[in-house]
């Protein structure tokens, strides 16, 4: 499975509602989103796997590198991160299923997207 298509499966895995502003708000960080052509790309390639009713759009931070870690940062300042982080030895106690349990035991989802 190449990028696109997993970026294509991983928001069709995702409640319904929330998949037209998924394919709507992409954003790709790391070195090789600075890659000649490599947004452009990915627009084309994964609004080849969309609904057509949906709006693909893909943002590329100004400084893709360190965007991630930026990320990261602003999670650790939530209420919730003591109880969504998953220490080494969670995982290698339970496994990767740990992540997807403390995330849905922590964050409700609401069933629609307003």
């Amino acid at each position: 499975m190449g990028l696109t298509e997993a970026i294509g499966h991983a928001i069709k895995q995702c409640p319904v509602p929330m998949q037209p502003h998924l394919f709507n708000n992409i954003v790709i960080t790391g070195g090789s989103s600075k890659f000649q052509n490599f947004k452009e790309r990915i627009i084309k390639d994964v609004r080849s796997c969309a609904p057509d009713e949906f709006t693909v759009n893909v943002y590329r931070p100004e400084d893709p590198i360190v965007e991630a870690w930026k990320g990261g940062q602003l999670l650790s300042g939530w209420p919730v991160y003591p109880s969504i982080r998953v220490s080494k030895s969670d995982y290698e106690e339970h496994g990767a299923n740990i992540c997807s349990k403390k995330l849905n035991d922590s964050i409700p989802v609401s069933s629609g997207v307003s």
